[in-house]
């Protein structure tokens, strides 16, 4: 039975019975006591790095581990785990023990995750990820693909003879990197339909991936039972959504950890930062406002439709806005939330606390809260890092925006506090709740339910959005500023080579920030430096 990683030092007690540990007689048909009849206790613990265990007397098992649980009475319960199969157990303290399997019952669910989701919900998901032309966006995402292979192949120590795991595989690009690295073996693991592409493009490109096996494995990372030998040596995978967490791909990320690397395994990515700023931006905040105006038709075909504006106003005002940020827009430094994939827990990404204070640079109005997030991928030869910022080039993921529908007036000097919340749901995404006032004042706005799934798409609806340098527009042409560079660059690539990210000419600085609160975790994040790895 494996041990997450992380989970070694001081252990944090949590509920715990004494019970008596049975097995399944076959010849007798019924459970009996494990040999020397002894009791022992069976608890629920914590481990310093977050990660929760099961306790059975001096066994530890890792609750990714365990596959099944069945109460068959207030004080008989069975469980299927790992390597060792079918135990029971028995406590004549029946409410005690009620209590502490509901608990367990409880914790175990963070590893069916897609049991626990409104089912048309992942229906669409993986329907969605089944499609080429999606799998096509995201791999012509030229920042995203050369940066992960980039992360990949440098770093010959991680992935030469090694045993790697690609959850979400998708196409299989990151399977094929992970080939062309030297891995002996990858496990491709794709629920949706697309696993049939990833098994002809590894069939029909064996020249090209070195002696690695591709094992494509077409079920959800969950539901994984004896498809996988033994621990991997690594983890790829592209889990990230907008504002880092949409989807709760990360999830699954955190699953296989517990569940297949070994301990000391490298994942790839192994942080995500989460960075978010205050903005103004007169414009748009214009347009959502004004996105109820035909419900405010006192007569269509005899009706008065006005008593829906409340209502039209709230939902446009709800929705995240996705596109590129003008750094301009930005009126304070912004902080960064550090996420640790080897240590984080599922437990802890379902409600995130992030407290604020923006010192204010310039009388505005403040419209709302911007965010952007980098992966980091430090890999034993190299470190490198993905970033969406706003100064950095675009990609698929944009930026986003968070609105007030009411604005803050603040003046120079002055200070926003608040916190911005999220909270799981079981469509597979967050509700974000943003509270904010002026410190040392009564002056507050709030941003109340916002749904992380539905977002606008503005840089396809609005000629307004902002456009970087480099970055063709939605509607027809490169940044205005920016045309002749654009050009200047494509003419300056020689044939059968590709266009590399820019780098970013200057970025402002991070804002160093108090401790950002993840409940369920045991670490804390700070600030760092702006500079960029390309």
């Amino acid at each position: 039975m494996g041990v997450p990683p992380g989970t070694t030092g001081t252990e944090t007690s949590e509920p715990e019975v004494l019970a008596q540990l049975c097995n399944f007689s076959a010849g007798e048909l019924k459970w009996v006591p494990k040999a020397g009849d002894a009791l022992v206790n069976a608890r629920l613990v914590r481990s310093s790095g977050g990660a929760r265990l099961l306790l059975l007397g001096e066994q530890k098992v890792a609750l990714a581990d365990v596959r099944m649980i069945t109460l068959l009475s207030p004080g008989f319960a069975t469980m299927q785990i790992k390597d060792v199969g079918h135990t029971g157990l028995r406590c004549e303290d029946e409410s005690a023990f009620t209590a502490f399997m509901n608990e367990l019952t409880k914790c175990k669910a963070d590893y069916e995750r897609f049991e626990q989701y409104d089912q048309s919900s992942v229906q669409s998901y993986f329907q969605y990820y089944a499609k080429l032309s999606n799998q096509q966006n995201m791999m012509q995402d030229a920042v995203r693909t050369s940066l992960y292979r980039q992360a990949i192949v440098s770093n010959p120590t991680d992935f030469g003879g090694a045993k790697v795991m690609d959850i979400g595989a998708g196409s299989g690009i990151l399977s094929f990197f992970s080939a062309q690295a030297g891995a002996a073996k990858v496990y491709a693991v794709e629920a949706s339909s697309a696993a049939d592409t990833v098994k002809a493009l590894a069939a029909s490109n064996k020249q090209n991936l070195g002696e690695a096996e591709i094992c494509v494995i077409q079920k959800a990372l969950e539901t994984i039972t004896d498809e996988v030998d033994g621990k991997v040596d690594v983890l790829v995978s592209e889990p990230i959504g907008t504002f880092l967490f949409n989807e709760r791909m990360i999830e699954s990320y955190i699953c296989a950890r517990d569940r297949f690397l070994k301990p000391g395994g490298k994942m790839f990515p192994n942080v995500g930062t989460l960075m978010i700023a205050p903005f103004s931006d007169a414009v748009l905040h214009s347009e959502q406002q004004s996105k109820n105006a035909f419900w405010k038709n006192t007569s269509f075909y005899g009706l008065d439709l006005s008593a829906a504006v409340p209502r039209s106003t709230k939902e446009h005002f709800t929705q995240p806005i996705v596109d590129y940020i003008d750094p301009g827009c930005l009126v304070s430094e912004y902080i960064t939330t550090r996420f640790d994939f080897a240590t984080v827990t599922v437990e802890s990404l379902q409600n995130i606390e992030i407290p604020f204070d923006f010192p204010i640079h310039q009388p505005c109005l403040v419209h709302g809260i911007a965010g952007w997030f980098d992966a980091l991928f430090e890999g034993t030869d190299s470190t490198v890092i993905l970033s969406t910022a706003p100064w950095c080039p675009g990609t698929h993921w944009y930026q986003i925006r968070f609105l007030l529908e009411t604005p803050l007036a603040v003046n120079a000097g002055q200070v926003l506090e608040g916190t911005l919340k999220m909270e799981a749901n079981n469509v597979q995404s967050y509700f974000i709740r943003i509270n904010m006032r002026i410190k040392g004042t009564n002056i507050e706005s709030n941003a109340q339910c916002i749904d992380l799934k539905d977002p606008e798409y503005r840089f396809f609806t609005s000629a307004s959005s902002y456009c970087p340098p480099g970055t063709a527009s939605a509607f027809g042409q490169p940044a205005a500023s920016t045309l002749e560079q654009a050009l200047a660059e494509a003419q300056a690539v020689p044939q059968g080579q590709t266009l590399q990210p820019q780098q970013p000419q200057q970025a402002p600085p991070a804002k160093p920030s108090g401790d950002a609160k993840v409940p369920g975790s045991r670490y804390t994040a700070r600030s760092r430096s702006p500079a960029r790895t390309r």
